[in-house]
């Protein structure tokens, strides 16, 4: 029989403090909880959140090896993954069910197992995601794709845009070191027009500072899936992390997405493994019933 009623957390993750971060809805749904896709969409869009995370708990599911299924919606779609509705699936465990011993196992549509971790000692999750490595264009190709990237960022001199890269989800797009990525103006009718579904990253260097101890800055656009802008978005660094890794060597990195709200990633490239782990804080800010 289908609920009537709806448990709802939401937490904003990567961040330290409440009102910074990613905002996500959590809603644990059980086995037979007889909702259909229509109405989970509805629910999504009506949170009006860049994701709404269910987990409905699995047959092997048990307090020492917690596994649930896990699937995002954004207000318009499904989302085939998502890092910050993760991490706050990651906190409503740990803060809702202390029985449950992480790591805290998701089983994905589309992106297979994923796990968080929790880090008592910092206060951290830890997200395992697998790794999307950007590709690169064929010489036509990147001459054709930078002036694409031009119409999405206009304002942006010839030569601020350094390269423009395929990934499994979209485009990654480097900026030149000069170019203050927190300030970069964007066409949402262009980037919805040649991204209709997926994402567009913008991303550059950044020289560490004591208030600011990041190398990367980026920015995430998704205007054809109802998200101008995502404050902070975990699926973009399963690409950042190994295309800047992938140039400097090195396994680790600090990472800030400079979006208004803005968000925080320590993150390391397990290259053989071929996986990105995520770590970041998340603050839990609301909680209430959702009436259907």
């Amino acid at each position: 029989m289908s609920p009537t009623q709806l448990v709802y957390n939401v937490f904003d993750a990567f961040t330290k403090s409440k009102f910074g971060g990613n905002p996500a809805s959590v809603i644990v749904l059980q086995p037979d909880h007889g909702l259909s896709d229509e109405l989970l969409q509805l629910i999504g869009r009506e949170f009006n959140l860049s994701e709404t995370a269910f987990l409905v708990p699995l047959a092997d599911h048990k307090p020492e090896a917690p596994h649930f299924s896990i699937r995002w919606f954004t207000p318009t779609l499904e989302a085939p993954l998502c890092g910050h509705a993760t991490l706050a699936a990651g906190c409503y465990l740990h803060h809702n069910h202390p029985e449950l011993q992480p790591p805290y196992r998701f089983e994905s549509r589309l992106s297979g197992t994923l796990k968080v971790d929790y880090l008592p000692k910092d206060d951290l999750y830890g997200l395992d995601f697998p790794a999307d490595i950007p590709v690169a264009l064929s010489g036509d190709e990147t001459a054709s794709a930078i002036d694409m990237a031009h119409t999405w960022f206009p304002k942006l001199a010839r030569g601020d845009i350094k390269v423009v890269l395929k990934t499994g989800r979209g485009y990654l797009v480097e900026a030149a070191e000069t170019v203050d990525i927190s300030a970069v103006f964007y066409d949402t009718v262009t980037i919805a027009r040649d991204v209709p579904v997926g994402q567009c990253v913008l991303t550059g260097p950044h020289q560490p500072t004591a208030d600011d101890p990041s190398r990367v800055h980026s920015r995430m656009f998704a205007c054809g899936s109802g998200i101008n802008e995502d404050p902070v978005t975990g699926s973009a660094h399963t690409r950042i992390v190994p295309y800047w890794l992938g140039k400097w060597g090195g396994n680790a990195l600090k990472c800030k997405q400079v979006s208004a709200r803005g968000g925080d990633l320590d993150t390391e490239w397990l290259r053989e493994e071929g996986r990105v782990v995520l770590r970041g804080h998340g603050v839990k800010v609301s909680e209430g019933i959702l009436f259907l």
